[in-house]
């Protein structure tokens, strides 16, 4: 791994134990992501893209190759190791996943409170309310999720991904569950964001009018790298 990469990712395999699944999930990936890029990986459904995600989320251990993430050698790491890596890494997921009596402001509190060496008592109610205000949610610090369009549970998704300044964002297709404005309306948020605090990005997605947002777009198909574009070339593997 260089010491550019927050991510490098060495003939990865993985393969789910259902005997139904006659293709592994992933075969021999290897991919690398340096510092502050923006990745995006697509692919038909099944390809592999979710489960490479969570291989570098520290979610799953690869079966074969090795997984370097935020210079961390995943295969090498115990359980309690690997959530340490996990507080590092700022999630984002299709569906949300935000606490039903959790207002806005309370979500974003609570993900600072995976590292309360960092915030005096007083960034518990700054920090969420100035970054809510930032995406455009100054009116709703205090709403519950029930009382939020699905456009604006998902910038609450985007602003507690990224209230602890991670070096490292997962997106599992985060806006796949919004319309063309608001899917765009929350990208944009969110790359404006991680240009900001310097993160890596990897999102999984199918829209093809995110991509001139990204640096690279890297293809899975069949558990494989198909190919890859970076700044108008296409590189076929």
């Amino acid at each position: 791994m260089s010491r550019e990469a927050a991510v490098s990712a060495s003939e990865v395999t993985y393969r789910f134990a259902a005997a139904r699944v006659a293709a592994p999930a992933l075969e021999a990936v290897s991919l690398e992501i340096g510092a502050g890029e923006f990745v995006i990986l697509t692919g038909p459904s099944g390809s592999g893209k979710t489960t490479l995600l969570t291989l570098i989320g520290a979610l799953r251990r690869p079966q074969g190759g090795a997984v370097h993430t935020l210079g961390h050698d995943l295969g090498s790491l115990d359980e309690s190791a690997l959530a340490r890596v996990r507080r590092d890494i700022g999630f984002i997921f299709q569906d949300h996943n935000l606490f039903d009596a959790l207002t806005a402001r309370e979500t974003l509190a609570l993900a600072m409170r995976l590292h309360p060496e960092r915030y005096a008592e007083a960034d518990y109610r700054l920090r969420p309310a100035a970054l809510l205000s930032k995406l455009g949610l100054g009116d709703h610090l205090e709403a519950l999720p029930g009382g939020l369009s699905t456009g604006e549970r998902q910038r609450v998704a985007i602003a507690r991904a990224l209230v602890n300044a991670p070096r490292l964002i997962l997106a599992d297709e985060p806006t796949a569950s919004l319309d063309a404005a608001a899917a765009t309306v929350a990208l944009e948020f969110l790359v404006q964001a991680v240009r900001e605090i310097g993160a890596s990005v990897i999102m999984v997605s199918h829209d093809s009018r995110h991509q001139a947002l990204s640096d690279r777009v890297v293809t899975l198909v069949d558990g494989r790298v198909a190919g890859e574009w970076r700044r108008g070339a296409v590189q076929a593997v």
